[in-house]
């Protein structure tokens, strides 16, 4: 027996997921102060929600992205040229939810969790227009028990959008976090279109490319790859180092990676309504 539940906690840690105990002691501890966490993200406050508390993190495009300004015209001129293609009968039936969308009431949304199988949602972050230029909030969990406000917070914002923009998000993302608000009783009533750009990147650059993960999108349409990115499947761990040590900088690459997500998916929403072709690619980031 006690074989057997040393094979299960092993198993769980491999997979980056806490055993039960684990998560139980986690939710105890106390968060890191405000000005720990600051250090690393001057951006950031403690927020409460009627959940509870979390941490807040917001940045201007610019301030995490050199090329925010092109990014964010080409982003409006999406909108209006998939207007226009609607209007000629030439937009992709698949890039339909853009149809009616508006860059201000549309988010794009990336989410990292603690694992599979019920495990919590601990860091969302948004893309979103504001005054014509491009800014990213990020609500993160600095424990287990602080899910449940970012997840409230997130439900704030959902009245607002009339879209919503995700890489594989039909299939994990927002699955995950509607099954996460079920668990902790936050209520949700979404009105918004949904475009998921993973299955017409497929459709599109399927024949052309080694395949389409988000990173691969990106090297490939954006000419840049990514030196010093934490790899996805180290994610998990991390953040359940960073619950028991409160050591903010285990959690900073983290928030760095989410970042460089939600610029690749926003170029990857403008390549396939500019119907761009795959380059070379050369940048690192």
């Amino acid at each position: 027996m006690i074989a057997q539940e040393l094979k299960r906690r092993i198993s769980l840690l491999q997979r980056g997921e806490a055993p039960p105990g684990q998560v139980a002691q986690a939710e105890r501890a106390t968060p890191p102060r405000c000005a720990d966490l600051r250090e690393h993200f001057a951006n950031g406050e403690i927020v409460r929600t009627a959940c509870g508390e979390m941490f807040l993190c917001r940045a201007g495009l610019g301030e995490v992205y050199s090329g925010a300004a092109g990014l964010a015209r080409r982003y409006s001129a999406a909108f209006r040229r998939a207007q226009r293609l609607a209007r000629a009968d030439a937009l992709p039936h698949f890039m339909h939810p853009l149809v009616g969308a508006e860059p201000e009431a549309t988010a794009l949304i990336d989410t990292e969790t603690a694992g599979l199988h019920g495990r919590p949602v601990f860091l969302i972050g948004l893309l979103r227009q504001r005054d014509k230029s491009l800014a990213i909030e990020q609500y993160f969990a600095r424990t287990y028990a602080e899910e449940a406000s970012i997840l409230h917070r997130l439900t704030e914002l959902l009245p607002e959008l009339k879209l919503l923009v995700t890489f594989n998000g039909k299939a994990f993302d927002w699955p995950f976090v509607r099954d996460r608000m079920v668990y902790h009783r936050v209520r949700c009533e979404p009105s918004f279109a949904h475009l998921d750009l993973l299955h017409p990147s497929r459709r599109r650059w399927r024949s052309q490319l080694p395949n389409c993960r988000l990173k691969t999108l990106e090297r490939y349409l954006s000419g840049r790859w990514r030196r010093g990115d934490i790899p996805s499947e180290e994610i998990p761990q991390r953040y359940h180092d960073f619950v028991r040590q409160q050591d903010a900088r285990l959690i900073a690459p983290i928030l760095h990676h989410n970042r460089l997500d939600l610029i690749a998916m926003t170029e990857l929403l403008i390549a396939l309504v500019e119907g761009d072709e795959p380059k070379r690619a050369a940048q690192q980031c």
